[in-house]
């Protein structure tokens, strides 16, 4: 593999290591194992609510800047002009400044460092899977059915509804905010 796809792959490095150091510097911070499961499961299901906010609001706003419409289209656009690029996870500048906002809300929310590293390494491990997710639907086909139905639901978002179906790891949050279509 080539230094450049290696290099794509920063970002999982760089949130890996995080996650690690984080583990360490909470261990010991009194919480239950109980606690701890809970919080990670609550970043996870955090990451689906985050992932719709910022593909609906965001990533297809339609910005009156032109600077502005030339970041969103390579932030996101451009991957619906090219469904099939190999490109996997947001860049680092992208990625961090929203991964830094997320841990001081989750701060400022539990009042402990400790808790907010826990909903951070959950966060963070939706994001992972919702990349490796989105890759699957654009590169393999599953012969799961709910994998297949997440793949179909995600590609009508690309070719037929693209102000519908935000959700890509669930549509979860489409249902809640009413940009959810049946298939």
């Amino acid at each position: 593999m080539a230094i450049a796809s290696w290099r794509q792959f920063t970002p999982l490095y760089f949130y890996s290591a995080l996650s690690l150091c984080l583990v360490f510097l909470s261990a010991g911070q009194g919480l239950s194992a109980q606690t701890i499961f809970l919080l990670l499961v609550s970043g996870v299901l955090s990451w689906s609510l985050i992932e719709y906010g910022l593909h609906r609001f965001i990533f297809h706003y339609e910005a009156r800047s032109r600077f502005v419409r030339k970041l969103l289209y390579q932030v996101h656009l451009s991957h619906h002009d090219n469904p099939a690029a190999t490109q996997l996870f947001a860049s680092l500048y992208l990625s961090v400044p929203i991964a830094a906002i997320y841990w001081l809300f989750a701060w400022a929310i539990t009042r402990s460092w400790a808790a907010a590293s826990y909903l951070f390494i959950g966060m963070a491990s939706g994001y992972f899977f919702y990349e490796w997710l989105h890759f699957q639907f654009h590169h393999r086909k599953s012969c799961h059915y709910f994998m297949r139905y997440l793949r179909r639901y995600h590609l009508l978002h690309h070719y037929k509804t693209p102000g519908l179906r935000f959700g890509v790891t669930s549509p979860l949050f489409d249902l809640v905010f009413g940009t959810f279509r049946r298939m």
